[in-house]
């Protein structure tokens, strides 16, 4: 009777340890799968996040590139109108030497109309000055002229002339006490036109320009 008995135990001991290894496996299989679907979805999620980043850098890449080009191009158009500025300044200046050299002509080639200048100039400068003393400074060679015209003016403020410039044409007044001055010289005036037409040139070539551009 012992016998059966001790076989009975084993068989239910195998048992047992069966179950127990069929539940460990099916555990196992089932910890497998999850891991395995889990990785799956770490990786599906790793793709797209690199897809957006690999788009998001395309993208910006993009517009680096694209800003890289309009800075270019804007480098360019800034050195072009530079040479522009550069070339199209030199021929003001030089038509601007040519014209004071043709004036200086008008003195001896055009004695009436130098003269008419001179007599307006002299016209302006006593209403400026208003009819005080003043100095009058000229090119020895317009002294006879100027006391001649003033001769004419009405007024009774004193007048003073000094031949001690030497000028293309024209004249500087100054008031007795040194408060005003007026230059109207030729060449004053010239450089004051070529100023001007100095700052249309660059406001012509630049204007459109931001600050930010150069």
């Amino acid at each position: 009777m012992n016998a059966p008995k001790s076989l009975r135990v084993s068989e239910t001991t195998e048992s047992m340890a069966g179950e127990i290894l069929r539940d460990a496996k099916e555990q196992v299989d089932e910890i497998i799968r999850e891991a395995e679907k889990k990785a799956e979805e770490i990786m599906i999620k790793a793709r797209k996040e690199a897809e957006e980043r690999k788009r998001k850098l395309v993208e910006q890449g993009k517009r680096d590139l694209e800003r890289f080009k309009e800075q270019e191009i804007i480098k360019m158009r800034i050195e072009f109108r530079k040479k522009l500025y550069e070339y199209a300044w030199s021929m003001i200046s030089s038509l601007m030497s040519d014209a004071a050299a043709a004036l200086e002509k008008v003195r001896v080639e055009q004695k009436e109309a130098y003269k008419s200048f001179l007599s307006r100039s002299l016209a302006e400068i006593s209403s400026l000055i208003n009819g005080g003393e003043m100095v009058i400074h000229v090119d020895k060679r317009d002294e006879r002229i100027v006391k001649e015209l003033l001769k004419s003016l009405r007024g009774d403020g004193k007048v003073r002339v000094v031949p001690d410039l030497t000028t293309v044409g024209g004249l500087v007044a100054i008031s007795k006490k040194g408060f005003q001055e007026v230059d109207d010289r030729i060449e004053t005036r010239l450089r004051l036109k070529s100023k001007v037409i100095r700052e249309k040139l660059y406001s012509f070539l630049f204007g459109d320009l931001n600050v930010g551009d150069w």
